[in-house]
């Protein structure tokens, strides 16, 4: 799988990159763009979050920007022996660099980090009035890379698809372009 995800961003990537120049018509300038977005992640826990993705400032690079995301689960209640409870609950996130291909079109790219975690009780309770059951917390990490696809419809409506790896799941976004 991840063969045929380099294989993918190779044959994507530009070969020659030019910055755009601006300096021969003022009028021309570059307009920051904002986006921001909400992100649906059907991995192993359906994920919802949110992403900001700013176009650069510079007027040399003005097709290029970043993004940074976050996405969480709801917790997912797991059955153990009685008085004891616990849960799961899975987190995302993203963060990377994106390029416009058009002025509608961009392709983005980046790091994921996709985060499991266990929480229980050991059924231990402390002999004092009122007192709660310790938790106990297990986190595991792994990451992973993405690769995806943005485009703006209209002057604000934008609509992405893309992969990551890290939760082996598509993310598919919608959200607002200013």
């Amino acid at each position: 799988m991840t063969r045929y995800l380099i294989a993918s961003l190779i044959a994507l990537s530009p070969h020659s990159v030019i910055a755009n120049d601006f300096n021969l018509e003022a009028d021309t300038k570059p307009a920051p763009v904002m986006a921001i977005t909400v992100d649906y992640i059907p991995a192993a826990e359906d994920m919802y979050g949110i992403t900001l993705a700013p176009r650069h400032y510079d007027r040399d690079y003005a097709d290029w920007g970043y993004y940074i995301g976050y996405a969480q689960s709801k917790k997912e209640d797991v059955y153990v022996e009685p008085p004891g409870e616990a849960y799961t609950q899975d987190s995302l996130w993203r963060f990377g660099i994106s390029y416009s291909l058009t002025r509608d079109l961009s392709l983005y790219g980046g790091a994921a980090a996709y985060t499991t975690e266990y929480s229980s009780t050991t059924n231990i309770v402390p002999y004092v009035v009122g007192a709660e059951p310790v938790w106990e917390t297990e986190k595991d990490t792994s990451w992973g890379a993405e690769v995806g696809l943005r485009y703006v419809i209209g002057k604000h409506l934008m609509l992405g698809a893309g992969y990551n790896s890290a939760t082996e799941s598509a993310v598919i976004s919608i959200g607002y372009s200013m």
